[in-house]
C-alpha cells in the first residue's frame, strides 16, 4: 500500500475481500442473495465490471438459491470433476494434494497474524474463502490503524498482507479463477471469479510498484 492510502480505501478493499470470501465459502443463502441484490451493491459491482444477469437479480428466490446450490456443489465439491478451492491443489499445476506444504504454510501464517478463522467453518486453512478472510482481516486492521494514526500497526498489517499475497495467494488464485471461468455452469460464479482474479492482480501490481 502506498503512503497515500487512506483508511477509507483500505476499508473498501477489506469489504471486497469479505464479499468474495462469502461467495466462495458456501452455497448462497437467502440473506446473502438479498445483500447481492441491493441496488447500491449491484451498481458497485457493475462499476467493477461484474455483470449480474436479470435472472439472478429478479428471479424467484427459491429458484435462484436451488440453481446456485446445485452449481456450487458441482463446481467446488463434487463428486466427479470439480474445481478444488484449496491452494495446495493448484500450487503444483493443479496436480497437488490436500494438506500439502502450501496448506501447512498458510495455516502457520494465518495463526501468526492472530486471525481466528474457525468458528462455524470446519474446512482446510488454505480454502480460498479462509485466505480471502485473512486478507479482509489485514485490510480492516490496517484501516483502523490508519484512522487512529498508528503507523506501526498499519505498516505491520501492510507487510503481512503483501507477503501473503506475493508468496502465496497470487501464486495460485489465477489458476483457480481460470478453472472456475471455464467450468462454472452459472454466470454468477464466472463473474465473481473474474472479479477475484482482477483484485488479486491489481493488488499484486500495486505491491510490486510500492517496493520499487
Amino acid at each position: 500500500m502506498s503512503e497515500t492510502e487512506t483508511a477509507g480505501s483500505a476499508l473498501d478493499k477489506a469489504n471486497v475481500h469479505g464479499l468474495l470470501a462469502a461467495v466462495f465459502r458456501r452455497e448462497l443463502t437467502a440473506e446473502f442473495l438479498d445483500e447481492l441484490r441491493r441496488p447500491a451493491l449491484v451498481a458497485a459491482l457493475a462499476e467493477a465490471g461484474v455483470a449480474l444477469d436479470r435472472d439472478f437479480l429478479d428471479g424467484p428466490v427459491d429458484k435462484v438459491l436451488d440453481e446456485h446450490a446445485v452449481a456450487y456443489t458441482a463446481l467446488f465439491i463434487g463428486p466427479g470433476k470439480h474445481v478444488p478451492p484449496y491452494a495446495s491443489v493448484h500450487f503444483s499445476g493443479g496436480n497437488g494434494e490436500l494438506w500439502g506444504p502450501p496448506t501447512v504454510w498458510a495455516k502457520k501464517f494465518i495463526e501468526e497474524t492472530g486471525f481466528d478463522y474457525s468458528g462455524d467453518f470446519h474446512d482446510l486453512p488454505d480454502h480460498v474463502s479462509v485466505e480471502l478472510e485473512l486478507m479482509r482481516h489485514l485490510w480492516s486492521r490496517e484501516a483502523e490503524a490508519l484512522a487512529e494514526g498508528d503507523k506501526e500497526t498499519a505498516a505491520w498489517c501492510r507487510a503481512r498482507r503483501e507477503t501473503f499475497l506475493a508468496d502465496h495467494l497470487a501464486r495460485w488464485v489465477p489458476a483457480f479463477c481460470g478453472m472456475v471461468a471455464k467450468e462454472s455452469p452459472r454466470a454468477f460464479y464466472r463473474e465473481m471469479a473474474a472479479l477475484l482474479d482482477a483484485v488479486v492482480a491489481s493488488e499484486a501490481e500495486t505491491s510490486r510498484r510500492d517496493r520499487i
